[in-house]
This record gives structure tokens, C-alpha cells and sequence, in this order.
């Protein structure tokens, strides 16, 4: 995975935008380690440690087998191919960027909340 590149993506209606996306480039696991789920295993360490959704890449020249890769594992199949041979996602644009977080569960009624503070724990 290269560093950011800078581009000037096009959106569906033709308009550009300049970002800095994490680009991706193919790449491969050998033919004697593949379908054991290391390349999608390598792809989601990639996004944990970038911060980074899936739709938010931006791949240089991808493979079909990247773009079956990425269809498959991360449900990305609406693409928009881009002037440079870079192609972008659906979801790209847009501003959100991780899933909307669960409220944390209330406490039951019949178990009261103890302070931090408290030395002695039940």
C-alpha cells in the first residue's frame, strides 16, 4: 500500500474533488497460502491501522480479481472508474466515516451504581 497520493477525483455527475485518499494497489497472496482467508485477514489489519473504511481507497488499476476481492469481502461493487486508472467507490464522498456508536446499556434497577472510588468491591 503506497502512501496518499494526491488526486482530483470525478463524482458520478461530474464534478471534482481534491483529497488525499490511502491509495491501494493489487496485491497477492501465493497460490499455496490462498483461500484460507489471509488476503481478506491482510486487508482488514491494512484498514484497522490506516483508520480507514474500505469505500474510502482509492485503488490504482485494479485486477478483476481485486475487484472480486473487494465485491466479495467488503461489499464494494458500485465503482466509479476515474480519468487517472484509479477507481473509487460509492460511499467516497460521503462524510461519514464509522458506524454510529451503541449507547452503553443502563444499568438494571436492581443493581445500584457503585463509584469508582469504592475500595472495597462486592
Amino acid at each position: 500500500f503506497p502512501p496518499n497520493s494526491h488526486l482530483s477525483p470525478q463524482e458520478r455527475d461530474g464534478s471534482h474533488v481534491e483529497v488525499e485518499p490511502l491509495c491501494v494497489l493489487d496485491f497477492y497472496i501465493h497460490e499455496s497460502q490462498q483461500r484460507r482467508g489471509l488476503g481478506r485477514e491482510l486487508f482488514r489489519e491494512m484498514l484497522q491501522r490506516e483508520r480507514v473504511q474500505p469505500e474510502k481507497l482509492a485503488v490504482d488499476r485494479p485486477s478483476e480479481k481485486l475487484l472480486g476481492f473487494l465485491r466479495k469481502h467488503f461489499g464494494l461493487c458500485d465503482l466509479i472508474p476515474q480519468v487517472n486508472n484509479f477507481v473509487i467507490f460509492e460511499g467516497f464522498f460521503s462524510t461519514r466515516t464509522a458506524p454510529a456508536r451503541r449507547p452503553f446499556p443502563r444499568p438494571r434497577p436492581e443493581e445500584p451504581i457503585k463509584p469508582y472510588s469504592l475500595t472495597e468491591r462486592d
